[in-house]
């Protein structure tokens, strides 16, 4: 068994959200909850391209100092660039606080609130 190996909802799994760099991991159960609640509205898989971020894998890839990845309260999700503002509408209704297209690097970034 690999290090994080384990549902924590229906379609998680612990090491989708782990720091690529530590495989440290925070995720906050309102996020899951809600990725949840999006993946089935949407009807198949959804891919967690960043989840948590250890501060030294934050400032790499160019995160604020105070980035919600750090606490596990965002995460950030594949999405063709043309699906975006559609699903970024269907994420504020599953519940999130933010939901943020990033249309040059396919994903949107989502956000819960503690």
């Amino acid at each position: 068994m690999r290090l994080n190996d384990f549902q924590i909802s229906p379609n998680f799994n612990l090491r989708e959200f782990q720091c690529p760099c530590c495989h440290a991991v925070i995720v906050h159960r309102k996020l899951v909850s809600l990725l949840q609640r999006l993946r089935e509205r949407q009807g198949g898989p959804l891919v967690v391209t960043s989840g948590y971020r250890c501060a030294p894998h934050n400032a790499a890839v160019g995160g604020v100092a105070n980035s919600l990845h750090r606490r596990g309260l965002a995460a950030d999700v594949a999405v063709a660039p043309a699906a975006q503002r559609a699903f970024c509408e269907m994420a504020k209704e599953a519940g999130f606080a933010k939901a943020l297209a990033y249309p040059e690097r396919s994903f949107v970034h989502l956000e819960v609130l503690q």
